[in-house]
């Protein structure tokens, strides 16, 4: 750094050299070594007055990172003068950093002056890069930004209620009100209740449908003025309390690639603040509107919005989860499937409950009686007995393995998400397995029953066909692409085994008979 500091101080290629200081001052401990050198940043303001553009961007960076508190006069003053579009976002970047309260009437009108102004196309970009550091200020003035309160309760609405493929019709029936009609989305709901619909447990996300087209061709320009010509910012404008602007980020949804889709999203939503006159601003932090656009196979898009302001309380207790955690809406999906399985008041077994959504859907699905869940790792044991206590849910959580779990009382129902194969050799899944339905049998009554979440499809019918007590009642493919399946099986009583499986002596006297008549 020392002969970056000298070369800097001989004039000597301040670009490349203030680039190179810009660098090191991001490493930690450099300001300490830099302000060991020097308390003077008189050397570093004097290049906001370089005859080269790219040189006055760096200097002011540079004294932004080094929190040049006495330089802000020479930054306001070289970003008030800044003829080249492209630098004045780096002296408000430089700002950010730094107290400038002096300047914060003069910076909201330059910032209510540049929202009016209309960019030719190629000053679209930088207007926009200085918009998002005025932005930054003002947001910084103001406190942060103050979140529309949703009001859009009383009123009917068209929705969507996402849905797992196939099984639309589940969420479809709990809904009470408005027309439904089954889309590959989920459910489309026309003139519904939404205070009604978020109690619904089964669906994972309520979007808003647009009236425009819906097939928009991948053109930024093209869906920001269809988005803009639509029923978009009204619709947002009724369903809340407050005034614009809105906050919004992007969420392209389909098969287009990381690096253009990052692109395509950029310029899009640059397009749409300028189509709705700065009603939506992009923030990629402090959004609370989520606008999708979901991608079909001939490259068009559907668009939709997504609101974050809608209170959802359904899974209020999930404050702890791991990245194995089930989501609450399968979870919930599961026990609606196996409602016409369940026994009320039943005594429950969670065989391997990580922070516990499976099994607290089962309770909220039907009351249970007493309920036990195993894990053998204690931060999912904390975490699950946090969650249970944020649902005023009693269950008795235990910290050990399922294979060796013993208890006194039978248990009516056995619910399992059975851990994928991950490191296990398919020899290790197939003794897993062999070893779980041995155990279910030691746990479960007469009549008892097995609710299972696995994609070991095989294992599974190969172990039924093992176990003659085991017989299987319904099954659900939930995800063809990753063969996810949801089991649903009953132990048989002793006698109704035997009455239903006679040996083969009293099979083939049975045939003789009939033979004889």
């Amino acid at each position: 750094m020392q002969k970056v500091y000298e070369a800097l101080k001989q004039g000597s290629d301040v670009r490349n050299h203030l680039i190179q200081l810009k660098q090191m001052l991001k490493e930690e401990g450099a300001l300490e070594e830099y302000l060991s050198m020097t308390e003077d940043d008189e050397l570093i303001a004097s290049f906001l007055k370089d005859e080269d553009p790219k040189t006055r961007k760096n200097a002011a960076l540079v004294l932004g990172l080094l929190q040049s508190q006495e330089s802000i006069e020479k930054i306001w003053e070289a970003y008030v003068s800044e003829t080249q579009l492209f630098v004045k976002g780096a002296y408000l970047s430089a700002m950010q950093k730094l107290d400038c309260r002096a300047y914060q009437a003069q910076i909201k009108r330059h910032y209510q002056k540049l929202l009016a102004y209309e960019p030719a196309e190629d000053e679209k970009k930088h207007i926009q890069d200085e918009l998002k550091e005025l932005r930054r200020l003002v947001i910084q003035f103001d406190g942060g930004i103050s979140r529309h309160p949703f009001n859009g309760y009383d009123k009917p609405r068209d929705f969507i209620l996402t849905t797992i493929k196939n099984y639309q019709d589940t969420t479809g029936v709990q809904v009470e009100s408005g027309a439904t009609r089954i889309i590959p989305m989920g459910v489309q709901v026309v003139g519904g209740n939404i205070r009604e619909a978020i109690k619904i447990r089964t669906f994972r996300e309520l979007l808003f449908t647009l009236r425009c087209e819906k097939n928009l061709p991948p053109q930024p320009a093209v869906i920001a003025k269809e988005l803009a010509k639509s029923n978009l910012t009204r619709l947002i404008g009724s369903l809340h309390d407050g005034e614009a602007p809105f906050y919004f980020r992007l969420e392209i949804r389909g098969d287009m690639p990381l690096e253009k889709k990052s692109a395509f999203a950029k310029k899009l939503a640059a397009e749409i603040e300028q189509r709705t006159k700065h009603f939506l601003v992009n923030s990629t932090e402090h959004y609370e509107i989520e606008l999708r656009l979901v991608q079909n196979r001939n490259g068009g898009f559907y668009p939709c919005v997504k609101l974050l302001t809608i209170p959802m309380k359904r899974f209020a207790y999930r404050k702890y989860t791991t990245s194995a955690s089930m989501h609450p809406s399968l979870a919930a999906l599961l026990a609606e499937l196996a409602s016409n399985w369940l026994t009320d008041h039943a005594r429950v077994l969670d065989a391997f409950c990580g922070t516990g959504t499976l099994l607290m859907e089962r309770i909220y699905a039907l009351p249970v009686r007493t309920a036990y869940a195993l894990d053998i790792f204690s931060e999912a044991i904390q975490g699950a007995r946090e969650n249970a206590g944020i649902a005023h849910m009693n269950i008795n959580f235990v910290q050990r393995s399922f294979f060796e779990f013993t208890h006194e009382m039978k248990f009516h129902e056995i619910w399992a998400d059975l851990p994928v194969r991950g490191k296990k050799t398919k020899e290790e899944q197939d003794a897993f397995y062999c070893q779980f339905f041995q155990k279910v049998q030691e746990l479960l009554t007469e009549r008892g029953r097995i609710f299972l979440f696995c994609n070991e499809n095989g294992m599974v019918k190969k172990y039924l066909r093992l176990h003659d007590a085991l017989h299987l009642k319904q099954e659900f493919c939930i995800r063809e692409k990753d063969g996810a399946y949801f089991y649903i099986i009953q132990m048989q009583e002793p006698d109704r085994q035997q009455a239903q499986e006679p040996d083969a002596g009293e099979d083939a006297q049975g045939r003789a008979d009939e033979d004889a008549i």
